[in-house]
């Protein structure tokens, strides 16, 4: 896919508002195809250029979620739904669909990618304390606190998974 600058594109967009018709600039410009002129404009006409240049490249998972089921909701396009949210490129909210209907909202998570980075050990300076022997009280009220945690994060996940049968979602 060709990645177009934001001069090309502002100059494609006031070629079609002068009048020529969207095929007639795409094989003037040589472009492969209409549908990437058909998004800028459709971009411009819902935000004019601040939109068509904005490149916003992370989003967090609510916000995914949201923009999903807007479009649910609405019954929109694509292209609708990514000029109503300002995103610049639909597949990314196809991206975002496959992953909701898939895995739920855990799906819409970020996903650290990459290598990890190389973090300075503190340990490297101090001299390694030996760590304190709990007493076996101790060691039970440690376990206690961490079962209950764990039981109130699966009663919050329940509650959850009751909700969403509620409302027809998988």
């Amino acid at each position: 896919m060709t990645e177009y600058s934001n001069e090309f594109k502002v100059k494609a967009i006031k070629m079609v508002l002068k009048g020529d018709s969207i095929s007639h600039v795409s094989k003037i410009l040589n472009m492969p195809n209409t549908a990437s002129l058909r998004r800028w404009i459709f971009h411009y006409e819902n935000g004019g250029i601040s939109q068509l240049l904005h490149k916003n490249r992370k989003y967090t998972p609510i916000f995914k979620q949201k923009v999903i089921e807007y479009k649910w909701l609405h019954h929109l396009s694509l292209n609708q739904t990514a000029a109503k949210f300002s995103i610049p490129n639909t597949g990314t909210i196809s991206t975002w669909e496959k992953l909701y209907s898939s895995y739920g909202f855990s799906g819409l998570v970020s996903k650290k990618r990459g290598r990890p980075s190389m973090k300075k050990s503190k340990s490297k300076n101090k001299v390694n304390k030996p760590k304190k022997e709990l007493s076996y009280v101790e060691q039970l009220e440690q376990e206690n606190y961490q079962l209950r945690m764990e039981n109130d994060l699966l009663k919050k996940w329940h509650a959850l998974m009751k909700q969403w049968e509620k409302e027809g979602r998988h």
